[in-house]
């Protein structure tokens, strides 16, 4: 790997509004997001990074390439600070898949979790026939924590989810 391919994940910032609409709308990179179920606009995107701007409970990244080329977004959810504990969410613009990206992003994204939070345990729910996404999370070190039964109701149908999780103690031991 060359050092353009490498990433550095920068905060969330307005200035990201551009890039993120390359990729919202794109039905490959959210067919497995249950939310997206609509156009989402300009508003829409600016409103969100607003929230994410403005919450607690939540950590936001771009994902930049070193040569300065945008990849995606990732970001810590939900977090609940008495339990050290929070949900990762990635999502790699399509033309970048199968290069590495994700798994650097994500292990960036679990030393500061691990390292800069304090978290316990990162946690993330994938669709149960989502064998890319199960594969990169078990090579990092993820474990299956269990199945959600028909958790998501999305395109007409339910669909399980698979919960997956790492705790503090396994990321150190990697």
């Amino acid at each position: 790997m060359n050092n353009d391919d490498k990433i550095i994940l920068r905060p969330l910032s307005f200035s990201d509004l551009d890039d993120i609409m390359t990729w919202v709308n794109d039905p490959e990179v959210i067919k497995n997001l249950q939310h997206f179920n609509k156009e989402l606009t300009r508003e829409d995107e600016s409103n969100y990074i607003h929230r994410m701007l403005e919450s607690q409970n939540d950590y936001v990244f771009s994902i930049i390439r070193n040569d300065g080329v945008y990849l995606g977004q990732c970001g810590l959810h939900q977090i609940s600070w008495e339990n050290k504990l929070s949900r990762l969410a990635i999502i790699i613009k399509s033309e970048f898949w199968g290069m590495g990206y994700a798994q650097q992003s994500i292990r960036e994204l679990l030393i500061f979790s691990f390292q800069n939070l304090k978290l316990h345990k990162v946690w993330l729910v994938v669709h149960s026939t989502n064998e890319k996404a199960r594969h990169i999370y078990d090579k990092i070190g993820f474990k299956e924590e269990g199945i959600l039964r028909d958790e998501y109701f999305w395109q007409g149908k339910y669909h399980d989810m698979v919960r997956m999780s790492m705790l503090e103690n396994e990321w150190r031991a990697l």
